[in-house]
């Protein structure tokens, strides 16, 4: 039976001229029992009708041309529910593209290449992640580390030393300026140049600032003492003196590799050994340095001039100069017994990444560096401390001994050192970096 809209639309079509593309119009009817009328235009009846041949003929066999169109065609298309087929057969075409073009899901993907397992797509939230932000208190740290290296120059590097020597030098044109008696103008010209260097010295910016917030603190100027006080401690960061604080390992002689802990007190370094031998026990100071910027008119406590280094020893440390400072340090015959602390120097290398401190009395020194993660806490468990055993020799002379009887002490302690370090020279135990003197009987100077 055919329903009234496909009656209504076949008296349409009568009126239709024959210029105007004319309708396919056919009735069908569906597996369900219900009429079904379809219809179109020829080419699109053509296109139909190929996509219908391509399908269901083999791959081998010719297309049919766009442009021609047969009665049969239409037949076969009539007899075909075209847009659910149409539909099925595109549904199928899209997943064999997926599949041939490797855009499957993480399950195929792990079952074909189990070794790429690490491709897997990650979920949504982990996409676009921005940077965390850092807290406010890091960043206003950050900040004021950038304008502390900003406004100084580090010490213990070549700017630092050229630095030295431009102040050193305008501190003399000033005094033959003044001798001389030039005009005041040349004079203030000179000092604002000597300001403007000095302000780039931690070191120097470090000494004024401590004393300044000692002296505001004597008159209870409380505000101005915290606000030099801040500064000093900026200068101070610059100093790599300063930031030797921590574990270190240097090779003790014939005790082998030790390990000690520097700490401050003020401006006063304060080493301890972590690792003890059966001369110096753990827990023990093994040196002191003073790094005070201040100088002092007491003979023997001046500052030292830094270490000049050789041209090949410049290229090494990457500097041509190395601080040093004055010291004490501790030394004592097996037992502990006899301990007592001597002359010492502690030489600071480059920007603090290594140091060394000398024994002067004794000529011997220690190098130092940071230890590993890994060997401090193979040291910490292994190393231990040595216990004390029972020694033999005179006590310490105290203060109010006789210049002979101090004498007589340093000298066996000497000679008892020298013994060692001849028997680690005669088995070839004795460490080619171990002094800073000049000789002639020295095949190894680490410091030329």
């Amino acid at each position: 039976m055919i329903s009234p809209l496909a009656k209504f639309i076949a008296l349409a079509s009568l009126f239709i001229s024959p210029s105007t593309t004319s309708l396919a119009f056919t009735t069908s009817t569906s597996r369900c029992g219900h009429s079904r009328s379809t219809y179109s235009t020829p080419t699109e009846t053509t296109l139909f009708a190929s996509v219908a041949d391509d399908n269901s003929q083999p791959s081998q066999q010719p297309r049919p041309p766009l442009a021609s169109s047969s009665s049969s065609q239409e037949q076969q298309l009539n007899e075909i529910d075209l847009p659910h087929e149409a539909s099925a057969t595109a549904s199928s075409s899209s997943i064999d593209n997926l599949l041939s073009n490797d855009i499957t899901s993480p399950l195929t993907i792990n079952n074909n290449n189990n070794d790429n397992t690490n491709q897997e797509p990650r979920s949504s939230e982990f996409h676009n992640l921005e940077p965390i932000l850092p807290s406010v208190i890091r960043r206003s740290r950050l900040e004021v580390e950038q304008r502390t290296k900003a406004t100084y120059i580090s010490s213990g590097t070549d700017p630092y030393w050229q630095l030295q020597d431009e102040i050193l030098q305008l501190e003399k044109d000033l005094q033959s300026a003044i001798d001389v008696g030039v005009s005041d103008a040349a004079i203030q010209a000179i000092k604002s140049m000597l300001r403007r260097a000095q302000s780039k010295d931690p070191e120097h910016v470090y000494k004024i600032t401590s004393g300044a917030a000692k002296s505001a603190d004597i008159l209870g100027r409380h505000e101005a003492s915290v606000k030099y006080r801040e500064e000093s401690s900026r200068a101070r960061k610059m100093l790599p003196q300063f930031n030797l604080e921590g574990l270190w390992v240097g090779k003790y002689g014939s005790h082998g590799f030790e390990m000690i802990n520097v700490t401050y007190s003020g401006d006063r370094l304060i080493a301890y050994k972590v690792t003890g031998d059966k001369n110096i026990p753990r827990g023990e100071i093994t040196f002191t340095a003073d790094l005070s910027p201040f100088s002092t008119e007491l003979p023997g406590q001046s500052k030292l001039e830094p270490i000049l280094l050789s041209e090949s020893s410049a290229k090494k440390w990457g500097t041509t100069r190395l601080p040093r400072f004055r010291g004490q340090g501790h030394a004592a015959e097996p037992g502990f017994v006899n301990h007592q602390f001597m002359e010492g120097q502690l030489v600071v290398i480059g920007g603090g990444d290594y140091f060394s401190f000398a024994w002067v009395p004794l000529e011997h020194q220690i190098f130092f560096g940071r230890p590993s993660p890994e060997l401090a806490l193979k040291m910490l468990r292994e190393g231990g401390g040595a216990t004390l055993t029972a020694g033999v020799g005179l006590e310490v002379p105290d203060l109010n001994a006789g210049v002979k009887e101090q004498r007589e002490y340093v000298s066996r302690c000497l000679e008892v050192t020298c013994d060692v370090l001849w028997e680690e020279s005669t088995e070839g135990k004795v460490d080619p970096m171990s002094c800073i003197w000049h000789g002639d009987d020295d095949e190894y100077c680490y410091f030329e």
